[in-house]
């Protein structure tokens, strides 16, 4: 089942949850509070792994980020973020480094490599 709302595509294959920005999304608080409540009614109160493409996004404020790695964390068992742009890099080390997500979180520049990584959580 593929999902699609004004920020991100996601759907389920394989045992992960992959979530795809698209371009030049701006997040605020209120889009992320949107895209997880969007992201738990596709999962069905089923925890996954999940690749999160960023290279997208344009903005996202800190009440975004801290909402992201709080509240936003529920039913996920790891994430693996994309990033190879110099922005989508630094919106993933403020996100990992500076919110201290209570999930396994890593960074990554090639899917290939994110999806071994995610690979350890499927089930």
């Amino acid at each position: 089942m593929n999902f699609e709302n004004d920020f991100a595509s996601f759907w389920i294959k394989r045992g992960i949850l992959f979530f795809i920005y698209k371009e030049n999304v701006e997040i605020n608080l209120p889009a992320a509070m949107q895209i997880v409540s969007d992201r738990l009614n596709l999962q069905k109160g089923k925890a996954y792994p999940v690749l999160c493409d960023i290279r997208g996004v344009k903005n996202i404020d800190m009440n975004a980020r801290r909402y992201f790695a709080t509240e936003g964390s529920v039913f996920i068992k790891a994430v693996a973020l994309i990033s190879d742009t110099p922005l989508s890099s630094v919106f993933s080390e403020i996100y990992v480094k500076g919110n201290t997500p209570p999930i396994p979180t890593k960074i990554f520049d090639q899917d290939t490599e994110a999806l071994r990584y995610l690979s350890e959580f499927a089930s």
